[in-house]
């Protein structure tokens, strides 16, 4: 997945790691190896 580019509904990413809300480091992989997951983007300023 390059930089700019939005993944398609279905489409397969990279694996990456990020912090939980304890600030325990998880990825991705981690993640949907426990059940399906669905991965939600968005785009702009909070």
């Amino acid at each position: 997945m390059a930089y700019g580019h939005f993944p398609e509904a279905g489409e397969i990413v990279a694996d990456f790691e990020l912090r939980d809300s304890t600030g325990a480091a998880r990825t991705l992989s981690q993640l949907v190896a426990e059940r399906p997951r669905v991965l939600v983007l968005y785009r702009g300023h909070w």
